[in-house]
């Protein structure tokens, strides 16, 4: 078997329904260093691997009709035309973007926590400089030694309006969260805990308020744990203390960690339950938070 072939076969292996050009790379170069394909000597080894190797390697296959570019991206992805997945709008977004994932109202439909249907696809994506610091880490888990021009850069390429025919919103995050993998997929999406955070966190990019509370009132106490847990490692000070009003006082669930978040309820203040309406006069003593709502 020669590389080329090799290649190929390695993409059929993978399944995946895109590929980028970092990840071909990096596919290539797992395939050089190694020498073989499940147990099969490589024939025809190119004497080195960079990002001109890489790029022909890709003609070839391309001229195989084995990838194609996507019609979805400007350039740097490709599909793979013989992989059994077509690839869902949240899975080639988190192929490309290796650090995205899936999160608010969108989240929450995953979950089945919300009957709306968003007509957009909600993605979170970490801010640049912690994306940066995220790309410098990859590379050098997935190539080793140090980056040089030789070698393509871990690009962050962005969505166009539309992914697979679906509209795309991008948020960025300074504190991103840790997503989990969805079974079966190349899809990230927040934790069950996480997506309950970020609830209270943007209340407006989760159906509103009030829907969001309606989703606590009916759900929450089945995930206290797993909420009590995302919550307590959010930055948002004012996402623990919404939190610690629901979980205490609405839903009357006691645990010494929501009992901890009362040091970030501030006397005197000017917080709201709903970040997006009015200060109301009623308010929580425990909690000091109005309750306009």
């Amino acid at each position: 078997m020669n590389f080329n072939d090799g290649l190929d076969k390695a993409l059929l292996d993978n399944d995946a329904p895109i590929v980028t050009d970092y990840e071909f790379f990096a596919l290539g170069q797992r395939l050089l260093e190694a020498k073989e394909w499940a147990g099969e000597p490589l024939k025809r080894l190119p004497s080195g691997w960079d990002h001109i190797r890489a790029r022909n390697a890709m003609r070839r296959l391309e001229a195989r009709k084995s990838i194609t570019a996507d019609a979805d991206f400007r350039s740097g992805v490709w599909r793979v035309v013989q992989s059994t997945r077509n690839g869902s709008a949240e899975e080639v977004a988190c192929i490309v973007d290796p650090f995205c994932y899936v999160s608010h109202l969108s989240a929450m439909q995953r979950y089945g926590l919300t009957d709306r249907s968003p007509e957009a696809l909600h993605l979170t994506t970490p801010a640049r400089s912690v994306w940066n610091m995220l790309r410098d880490q990859k590379m050098a888990e997935d190539l080793g030694g140090p980056l040089d021009s030789e070698r393509p850069l871990l690009l962050r390429l962005g969505f166009k309006g539309e992914l697979r025919r679906r509209p795309v919103i991008v948020h960025e995050s300074s504190h991103p969260a840790k997503p989990v993998e969805v079974r079966g997929e190349q899809t990230r999406i927040t934790s069950i805990g996480r997506t309950f955070g970020d609830m209270l966190s943007e209340p407006s990019l989760c159906g509103g308020i009030r829907h969001v509370i309606d989703i606590w009132e009916r759900d929450a106490e089945q995930w206290a744990d797993q909420i009590i847990d995302e919550v307590d490692k959010m930055a948002s000070k004012m996402v623990k203390v919404r939190a610690g009003y629901l979980l205490s006082e609405v839903l009357e669930i006691q645990d010494s960690r929501i009992d901890g978040w009362e040091q970030f309820a501030q006397r005197g203040g000017s917080r709201k339950l709903n970040p997006d309406a009015p200060y109301a006069p009623t308010y929580s003593e425990r909690w000091m938070i109005s309750l306009n709502v």
